[in-house]
């Protein structure tokens, strides 16, 4: 599992498991991702909210990283949805 020093160290100051740094890890890339690719979209955040069933206001606000209530569901839908491809890929 591959997990960055920081995400590895904050679960270790919360005494948190290695599978929750790499949950914290993988949400935060994936929300850096989501924000980057809600502002080169050409797409309006109305459409990019309809697209994936959110609202407007919540798309603004992951554009400006600035969205505390984010699941790993609806960051995986929007960079999909965004970036044409899976967001997550996993490897058996």
């Amino acid at each position: 599992m591959k997990i960055s020093k920081e995400a590895k160290r904050l679960a270790n100051d919360l005494e948190l498991t290695e599978v929750d740094a790499f949950l914290m890890d993988l949400k935060a890339q994936l929300y850096m991702k989501a924000s980057s690719l809600i502002k080169k979209s050409k797409l309006t955040h109305e459409e990019i909210a309809q697209l994936i069933g959110t609202s407007r206001s919540r798309i603004t606000r992951i554009s400006n990283m600035g969205e505390g209530n984010l699941s790993i569901e609806i960051l995986i839908k929007l960079v999909t949805c965004l970036d044409g491809k899976p967001a997550v890929r996993l490897v058996a």
